[in-house]
């Protein structure tokens, strides 16, 4: 369903903690883009979360993002211009046209 590259994963793990070990990963419509892109720190998966594991780290996805982010891929990238997490969407519904700022 959803990819983290190893990148992703390591920066995940520092900022998770033992009372919110997981991270939850949403989508949601809207935006220039179509999708808008959400994370956080869970303490625990709800009985309705797809749960994936990724090298260690637990990632949760509800199911109403499910859909939105099917071969969507996630990584940590670092440039001049700063540094954040990257959702790379093989299917947009459209093409963003905000210098990349979306997301």
């Amino acid at each position: 369903m959803l990819t983290l590259t190893d990148r992703a994963v390591a920066v995940l793990k520092t900022v998770c903690t033992p009372d919110t070990p997981a991270v939850r990963i949403m989508a949601l419509s809207g935006g220039c883009a179509g999708v808008q892109y959400r994370m956080g720190l869970e303490a625990a998966a709800s009985a309705d979360d797809a749960v994936i594991e990724c090298s260690g780290l637990q990632v949760l996805v509800d199911q109403s993002s499910t859909l939105w982010l099917t071969g969507v891929t996630v990584d940590f990238v670092e440039s001049e211009q700063g540094a954040g997490f990257v959702f790379d969407n093989p299917s947009p519904k459209a093409k963003c046209s905000c210098s990349g700022s979306c997301g």
